[in-house]
């Protein structure tokens, strides 16, 4: 069977109020002849919405200090006495004719109890009063089927148990769905979609037996079952593309939605499905898939607002990660248990912090950037992406094979582009002024080859983005360098700037350029007659507001790889 954890649960919902007979939600109980009392069906809702307010599980505020939340509890004063109701004060006191007397008080903004109510309370107190844990703690049971009068109708356990609750109510099923309208319900519920003009005519035209079960089947198969599926899990762990505050900007997640899809329809066992999300990145030597699982923990609102503190998010992150999983796992509302034992689930506040330690022990920053790809991050191709790199690999290895690569140095020396040498960047001290343009304006001493200026030796790496490196807003910074070639000869180089930029080679202003951007948004071109030998090259990189930054681009990163594959075959 495929894997369908949010349609599991809401379907055992439906299939079990009548199988094991869950309560209404009302609390409203009607009169059905039912001769066992059922605590969580039929007693449970009662208590809770007319008693607890007053006698609750809460014990710093039980009227009177009597809580009915148990039966030890309840027993005091013989409010319960079990076996016998005329000795159970309870009964008395929601049965008092006078309504100044009658349990709940009339200022309690709680309805009384109604004769059926009453008369259910009498049958449970009779029977022992036993007090059971919510369905959701007990392992269920196959339940008998009820006897039905019409025996011919239903084809299965659930039919059973459908047609006897009719028969209460003195109902009659509806006639049997013709074959199309059957096709489109199942294909709404598996897929999301109405069966296509094949599948449908396909299904209309097979008479023989299991005719349906291969229509389920066929849906089943089809990439819109997962993507349709799938739907609710990532609602109920929170997915998103985006951030979710401040800025709301994209984040790269959507390989975690897509692995979800396809864990749907490549029927991945549940138990994997969760044991890769909670800790694929622990299991030995982990797949691709089973790193992108682990995104599951990644899920949460994440932000990079200005005053935010690091702890604070920390924490928030964390109780996030903790709250889903008691939902989407266990099936509860564990939050209470932050700042107390829970009163109405089983979960202490010691159990909730062991779990809290558990996620707490993640490697990603409170404080994520708002940047597409928050680290830790890999590289994640989907299974297209990664066929193609399959079989690019195995075609670069057969050329490799095929390679004569003295024939290829040849090749190489015979070019007559040559990379420029590149050495002894420093960088001065960063220059102020009241605005962006006059920053952008402003002569200072590095323009003047001033001997005054500080300079400091700065590891510029060709190619390499360099952040922060101003600091300040309406500033400037230079960095020069040397740049060696062999010959003299013009070429033409690339700078990225954030924000606005000015180039001089050899005392000479080659490139000037005013705007307002980050260093990833574009590359300006550069062209200059360098000379043989060293060359002096100055770069000018002025700030306006917050980030700032430099990219000096000087060799094309095709030709440098190309240069230190050929220095590498040389020295082989």
């Amino acid at each position: 069977m495929k894997i369908s954890v949010p349609l599991f649960l809401s379907s055992l919902g439906v299939l079990a109020y009548g199988m094991y007979g869950f309560p209404s939600r009302s609390g409203e109980q009607k009169s059905t002849g039912i001769s066992k009392v059922d605590f969580d069906r039929d007693v449970m809702p009662i208590l809770s919405q007319r008693c607890f307010k007053c006698h609750g599980p809460d014990a710093s505020k039980a009227a009177a200090g009597l809580r009915l939340d148990s039966l030890a509890t309840a027993r005091k004063d013989d409010v319960i006495v079990p076996g016998s109701p005329e000795k159970s004060r309870l009964l008395k006191r929601v049965s008092e004719a006078n309504p100044d007397d009658r349990m709940p008080p009339p200022d309690s903004g709680v309805k009384s109890l109604s004769p059926d109510q009453i008369r259910i309370l009498k049958e449970w107190i009779r029977s022992g009063a036993k007090y059971e844990k919510h369905w959701s703690f007990v392992p269920p049971k196959r339940s008998p089927l009820p006897s039905v009068k019409d025996q011919n109708w239903g084809e299965n356990r659930v039919d059973h148990f459908v047609l006897a609750k009719l028969e209460q109510s003195n109902l009659r099923p509806e006639p049997e769905a013709d074959r199309s309208t059957l096709a489109l319900r199942a294909a709404q519920t598996l897929t999301g979609l109405p069966p296509t003009g094949g599948d449908l005519t396909a299904y209309l035209a097979d008479r023989q037996p299991g005719d349906y079960e291969r229509f389920v089947d066929r849906l089943l198969a089809s990439p819109a079952y997962g993507e349709h599926q799938a739907r609710y899990w990532l609602d109920a762990v929170r997915y998103a593309d985006t951030h979710g505050l401040q800025l709301d900007n994209e984040r790269g997640v959507y390989p975690y939605r897509d692995w979800v899809v396809r864990a749907y329809n490549q029927d991945l066992p549940f138990n994997k499905f969760i044991e890769w999300q909670l800790a694929g990145d622990r299991l030995p030597n982990p797949t691709t898939d089973q790193l992108i699982a682990t995104g599951y923990v990644r899920m949460n609102l994440t932000t990079n607002e200005g005053g935010a503190i690091e702890e604070e998010f920390l924490a928030r992150n964390t109780f996030d990660r903790v709250d889903t999983t008691s939902t989407v796992l266990l099936g509860l509302t564990a939050q209470c248990a932050r700042c107390h034992d829970h009163k109405y689930d089983p979960i202490k506040q010691k159990d909730y912090y062991g779990l809290y330690a558990f996620f707490n022990s993640t490697t990603d920053q409170p404080l994520d950037g708002n940047i597409t790809f928050p680290p830790p991050s890999i590289r994640a191709p989907s299974p297209e992406q990664a066929a193609e790199l399959h079989s690019l690999r195995a075609r670069q290895t057969r050329l490799i094979r095929s390679m004569d690569g003295a024939a290829a140095l040849r090749e190489f020396d015979a070019q007559p582009t040559e990379l420029p040498i590149s050495s002894g960047w420093e960088i001065s001290p960063v220059y102020g002024s009241p605005t962006f343009d006059e920053a952008f304006d402003a002569v200072n001493s590095p323009e003047m080859r001033s001997a005054e200026v500080k300079w400091k030796p700065f590891p510029l790496e060709i190619g390499k983005d360099y952040a922060g490196i101003i600091g300040r807003d309406n500033a400037a910074v230079y960095l020069r360098g040397r740049v060696t070639f062999s010959r003299a000869q013009s070429y033409t180089f690339g700078v990225s700037s954030d924000d606005g930029v000015k180039v001089w080679l050899n005392g000479k202003l080659i490139h000037s350029h005013k705007v307002g951007r980050g260093v990833g948004d574009a590359i300006d071109s550069v062209t200059g007659d360098f000379r043989a030998g060293e060359n002096e090259l100055l770069l000018k990189i002025v700030n306006g507001i917050e980030p700032d930054g430099v990219n000096l681009r000087l060799a094309d990163a095709g030709k440098m790889r190309l240069t230190a594959s050929a220095e590498a075959y040389r020295k082989k």
